[in-house]
């Protein structure tokens, strides 16, 4: 097994929760619909594969008209992206794992399927974006997880190849896109995963991110 050099890491709950910020732009969008507002827990059940799918779950939640989905995602995007990062947070052990990966030689790369501009006022903001030598968005390419386009771009970034690289995500469409990938993946425990976690399918589960490390370290040796 070649040894590993690269780690690229899902965002929204694998290295921050940002719920209550999504929550936050769903609700606001939905009330100029006058339509309800939707929970924390069913804000959870609809992240994870991007802006469209988000506001077309909300909407078919809510009652709302499914014919602007377009236009009703654009305006999501104008809502949230004004205000990204106000409740996200980083997970417990974030920061410190990803210093230990870079301590030990590793390169790291965030693949998500939230957008760029979205994805980087995060990272910024939680002081994570000096980690990371590639950001793929959801809008970076043609193509989101669970194709492995945006893995395979981050790890060109990089300059690594699929064989000596782990993926770390909380949802089914991490682990798809890091088998077609050809790269090894590993689930975490919370996060907003659409699946009970045996059924990803994923090399391994961790329940904490700092569990990462030696996990990587007999990776590493492999």
């Amino acid at each position: 097994m070649t040894s590993l050099k690269a780690i690229i890491f899902d965002l929204d709950g694998t290295l921050v929760d940002s719920a209550r910020d999504l929550q936050n732009a769903t609700n606001v969008l939905l009330a100029e619909q006058g339509l309800r507002n939707v929970s924390l827990d069913e804000v959870k059940a609809m992240v994870g594969d991007g802006v469209v799918k988000l506001v077309e779950r909300a909407l078919t939640a809510t009652g709302g008209d499914l014919s602007r989905l377009s236009a009703l995602a654009a305006r999501f995007l104008e809502i949230y992206e004004a205000d990204a990062a106000r409740y996200t947070e980083a997970y417990p052990g974030v920061p410190e794992t990803l210093e230990g990966l870079r301590d030990r030689g590793l390169v790291l790369a965030v693949v998500t399927n939230k957008p760029y501009a979205a994805t980087m006022d995060i990272l910024q903001t939680l002081g994570l974006h000096r980690f990371f030598g590639a950001v793929v968005g959801g809008d970076t390419l043609p193509e989101r997880k669970p194709h492995p386009a945006p893995l395979l771009a981050a790890l060109e970034r990089l300059g690594v190849t699929p064989e000596a690289a782990l993926m770390v995500g909380d949802n089914y469409h991490d682990v798809q896109a890091a088998r077609a990938a050809g790269t090894r993946a590993v689930a975490v425990t919370y996060g907003y995963s659409h699946k009970p976690h045996a059924e990803l399918g994923a090399d391994r589960l961790i329940d904490t991110m700092p569990e990462l490390l030696p996990v990587v370290e007999s990776a590493a040796a492999a």
